[in-house]
């Protein structure tokens, strides 16, 4: 492992132990969930909804991968490549039922609550990332998304 990569790294992504009980914070503290997100999960999905006054349908719709707090970039892949957090799985949290694993690494990081993250997870917390329209494509080095120049016209037409 190059250390000198894991510099500028987030603490959770360097020590599996602190990464470990942050996950366990957030799951007592904000619902952190689904365990398994490849399933239905009606009951869970039905909590978020009242929690956040929105409809199932839209709850399910708000992701890791779309809140503000989330982060995967080229920075946060390579402290996870080259450093402990990527051999962390879902699966070794200690929980019944356990979690499962959907990536094969993590692939995010949640500035909320110092942890690793998959997109397709969420929390009570979850806050919707407010995309801007820009005249030119570019990306945030934040947080890349893709901004639009313009949202109702096709990227087949350019």
């Amino acid at each position: 492992m190059d250390t000198r990569l894991l510099d500028n790294c987030p603490v959770a992504l360097q020590n599996n132990k602190i990464n470990i009980k942050n996950h366990l914070k957030a799951i007592e503290e904000a619902a952190l969930g689904p365990a398994n997100p490849l399933e239905r999960n009606d009951e869970f999905w039905n909590k978020k909804a009242t929690i956040w006054g929105i409809s199932e349908g839209d709850a399910r719709g708000r992701l890791c991968n779309n809140c503000e707090y989330y982060f995967d970039n080229e920075q946060i892949r390579d402290c996870v490549a080259n450093g402990p957090a990527n051999d962390l799985k879902a699966s070794a949290l200690p929980l019944t039922p356990a979690w499962a694993d959907i990536e094969e690494h993590p692939v995010g990081y949640c500035t909320m609550w110092d942890i690793t993250c998959s997109p397709i997870r969420t929390c009570d917390k979850q806050e919707i990332l407010e995309r801007t329209l820009v005249e030119e494509d570019t990306t945030s080095e934040d947080n890349p998304i893709l901004d639009y120049k313009d949202p109702f016209k096709s990227t087949l037409e350019d």
